[in-house]
């Protein structure tokens, strides 16, 4: 996105220098008669430009990448163990009950009558009144004003990036090493068929654990300060000139009719219908639910969960480092040399105004 937004400010910067070259001064008419050999029409010049282009290349980096390696371990875990039951259970219910009572209530009964009145009319009259006012009248002129554009290069820089490394470090660890040793020990045979039979020897391994130190070499990433070299897009500055259109306005009085309204009052009478409620009271006989409570016993299946200790072998995975070289994929932008045409302003064949144009505009 930051090179496409460069190659459009490189795009618009030579497109607002050579539109100065081709409209910045007049038509010619002044030389006319000097150049009147030469011929009609835009004229051409190539010029060469540095357009920033981007391009792929493959780079190898390094890598630490963790593999998953999967091992087992005993765990002692609590196991649930469901054992059902019957148990009492002791509920109130509420028992619907219909009962009758009598109550009062009032009714409106509408009664109309007809009732008149006197209102106030606000009566229009409209008449035809002549008014001036001032208007703002926009008037176009020419201005040559300069502006300063942004030109796009290129630098380059030294700077710092970081790089990761494996360092090879020697540690100590502990060991349990088995250091036992063979011993000779008597087995009696069994007795029951010749008691006077000599015991038989027996060659076992008597074991001894014992902890000892050992030297291992392990790695460990590093993370170091490395100089580079790398390329900065940068604009400066450039002052050019145009012509522009300014507009200022200048203040005129016209004249204009419109139609004014005035009111007067009139008295009138009406007649309407007014509609008037009378409250009278009535009696009736309603019938309303009373809920009653009640004590029942019910035997209901529990389940209950006893808890037991079993040992179990589960897999779990540890995550290994190794490093790894890849290559990737890197958006480089490159100054790439591109030959354009550009316009030259030419003397017109014949006396025109100032606001003609020699190049097409």
């Amino acid at each position: 996105m930051r090179f496409v937004g460069l190659s459009s400010a490189l795009a618009m910067v030579l497109g607002v220098s050579l539109g100065g070259v081709a409209l910045g001064g007049d038509c010619g008419c002044t030389a006319s008669v000097a150049a009147a050999a030469a011929p009609c029409g835009p004229q051409f010049v190539t010029q060469k430009v540095c357009v920033p282009t981007l391009c792929t290349e493959e780079r190898t980096c390094t890598e630490t990448v963790c593999v998953p390696e999967t091992r087992t371990r005993t765990v002692t875990c609590c196991e649930m163990v469901p054992v059902s039951k019957t148990v009492p259970c002791t509920v109130t219910v509420m028992v619907p009950e219909v009962r009758k009572r009598m109550e009062t209530y009032c009714v409106a009964l509408p009664m109309q009558r007809q009732v008149s009145e006197n209102y106030q009319v606000q009566v229009p009259t409209y008449r035809t009144v002549q008014s001036s006012y001032t208007v703002c009248v926009p008037i176009w002129t020419e201005q040559t004003q300069q502006c300063t554009v942004w030109v796009p290069s290129c630098e380059t820089r030294q700077g710092m990036r970081c790089e990761t490394r494996c360092v090879p470090v020697t540690q100590t660890q502990t060991r349990c090493v088995d250091k036992g040793h063979w011993e000779d020990r008597p087995v009696s045979s069994c007795g029951c068929c010749n008691p006077c039979q000599a015991c038989q020897t027996v060659r076992c391994w008597v074991p001894n654990w014992v902890n000892e130190p050992v030297q291992v070499t392990v790695n460990k990433l590093e993370t170091v300060q490395v100089p580079c070299t790398y390329q900065v897009q940068v604009c400066k500055p450039q002052t050019q000139t145009h012509t522009v259109h300014v507009c200022h306005y200048e203040s005129q009085v016209r004249t204009c009719s419109h139609q004014v309204c005035d009111y007067h009052c009139e008295m009138r009478t009406r007649t309407f219908t007014v509609t008037e409620c009378k409250l009278e009271e009535r009696s009736r006989e309603v019938s309303y639910v009373v809920c009653l409570p009640r004590t029942e016993t019910h035997y209901q299946q529990v389940v209950e969960c006893v808890a037991h200790q079993v040992e179990r072998t589960v897999p779990y995975t540890v995550l290994v480092p190794h490093t790894v070289e890849k290559k990737v994929q890197v958006q480089v932008c490159r100054m790439v040399e591109k030959t354009i045409e550009v316009p030259v302003c030419q003397p017109c064949c014949t006396p025109c105004c100032r606001r003609s144009r020699c190049c097409g505009g």
